[in-house]
Formats: structure tokens, sequence, C-alpha cells
């Protein structure tokens, strides 16, 4: 993706043979539980190691979004600023980060792209401002033709561009044949679990049978009754099934105790783009501002 989203000017400028996931000590847990996606390093090309006196590092955040959110900017803006702080405080010097927004909405990207079009400002103090924009891949204006990149990225990508329309039902047979041609085999019972859950989670139109069978019809062998393809696939139904649970009853008990404090209560669309523990820490919040009222 990054190769698709990036000028030809910066790409020469990196070494995406050492572009790797970032996990585990640089992300501390509170910036874990606020991310949606993923952060990446990569080195620059020798020839740029060599005129900088710095660590050589460049980051790309990867940030999703299914609807189109008119602070997207702000937030993406707030990840980097607390990625350059931890740096700071394990010793590290800043480095350039880039955010990539990948959008796979039915209706194209309607929210402020810049810091710029996000805050209205006299021109006589453009000068003092922040400017900030962020790359967007808006896949609800591309064809699926105009989705380039590696087989199991363009299937990716379509898979998220029909993820929550109607039209899945009859793309979801071409993408994962492609998926399926573009794996090693031994991989492919967990690609089949993660793209069942997600599709039953996203998708009214399409249930365990319907993707079973799509599946019965790409893989015959390894999708019989009771392979290891087919538990995967119960065992990550039921786990969604769990968090979704999980999800609505601390949904109602976080509306529950916004109502009782005279708060405007969160939509329940904006409780599902966030994540169990972030959800989990507001109520602590709120039942300790009631003990406190009640004091």
């Amino acid at each position: 993706m990054i190769e698709t989203q990036l000028s030809s000017a910066a790409l020469a400028e990196l070494d995406l043979q050492t572009l790797q996931l970032e996990t585990g000590s640089f992300i501390d847990p509170d910036l874990r539980e606020k991310f949606s996606d993923l952060l990446f390093s990569v080195k620059l090309a020798q020839e740029m190691q060599d005129a900088m006196l710095d660590e050589a590092l460049v980051y790309f955040l990867f940030e999703h979004k299914s609807q189109t959110d008119p602070l997207t900017v702000l937030q993406l803006l707030s990840y980097i600023i607390r990625i350059w702080e931890k740096r700071l405080r394990d010793g590290l010097p800043l480095c350039p980060i880039v955010p990539l927004v990948v959008y796979h909405g039915e209706r194209g990207w309607t929210a402020a792209k810049s810091l710029r079009e996000l805050i209205p400002t006299p021109s006589g103090l453009a000068e003092y401002q922040i400017d900030f924009r962020l790359p967007l891949l808006d896949l609800s204006q591309l064809s699926d033709e105009e989705i380039s990149g590696e087989p199991i990225l363009r299937s990716t990508l379509r898979l998220l561009k029909y993820s929550r329309s109607k039209q899945l039902v009859g793309k979801l047979t071409e993408i994962l044949q492609l998926i399926a041609q573009s794996l090693p085999q031994g991989s492919l019972p967990q690609w089949i679990q993660a793209i069942g859950v997600y599709v039953m989670t996203v998708n009214k139109d399409i249930g365990a049978e319907e993707y079973k069978q799509t599946l019965k019809s790409i893989l015959p062998t390894q999708f019989e009754p009771g392979s290891l393809a087919d538990r995967l696939l119960i065992q990550g139904r039921e786990e969604g099934r769990e968090e979704g649970l999980k999800r609505g009853e601390l949904r109602g008990k976080l509306q529950l105790l916004q109502e009782m404090l005279g708060e405007p209560l969160t939509a329940n669309e904006e409780l599902d783009r966030r994540p169990l523990s972030e959800i989990s820490r507001l109520i602590i919040q709120l039942q300790s501002r009631m003990r406190n009222r009640n004091s």
C-alpha cells in the first residue's frame, strides 16, 4: 500500500525491505488501546542515512475508517504526538511519521483532510497555525481495477470496500479465490476464520451458512465438516458473539451512568468504534464521579 500511495520521490528515500511492524516495547499499553490499526517502521535509503545524524527511521501509521469522521485529522495528529512523546521518553530522537488513512464507507469521504480545512482561520493568523494533511485512500471512489498492489493487498482492500454493502454477496467468491491463490496453504485456515468473523459481523446479508457455502465452492477439501477450517470458523463466530454481548453490556452500563450524571449519551455507533478496554475505563471514571457526588 505504501508503494501505491507515496510519490516516486518519497519512495526513493525509503528502504522498503526494512519495513516491519512495531509491537511490544515501543507502543505503551495506553497507546495500543487507542490505535485502530497498525504502526510500521522503515529505514531510510542508505544515501539518506549517510546524510542524517539521527536515527534514520520513518513510521507509517495506518488508520482505517468505515464512516466519515469529521475529526479524523485531529485524531491522527494526536496519535502522532503521542508517538513522538513516547520516543522522547525513551531517549530517542523525533522522526518523520506518515499517516495513511484507508476509507471503506459506501459514500465518498466528505470530512476535512487537513487542519487548514478543519479550522477556519483569518488570513492574518494563518502563518501561525499548524498545517497537517493526511493521505486518504478512498475505496468508495475506486473501481476494482483501480485498486492496485499485490494480490493479497488487492483482495483485502476489495473486501473492505464491499464489507458493508449488499454487493459483497456477489463479490465474495472472487475475493476469496484471489486470497486463496495468494496465500500458502498453511495460513489459509486463519484467514478463513478472520475473514468469516469480520464478514458476518459487519454484513447483515451474509451469515455462517452463506459463508460456508461460498468457501466450499472454492476450497472443497479444506472446508469439510469437522476440518480445521470449519472448527476455526465456528470458534471465531462464537468469540465474535461473546464480544458482541460484552460490548452491549458495557455500552448499556456506560450510557446509564451518563444519564444518571445528567451528561449527553454517547451514541451507539461511536461506542462500537471504541476498544472494550477504553469503554471499561470510561465506566470506572463515571462510577468514581458518581461516588464523589453522593459522598
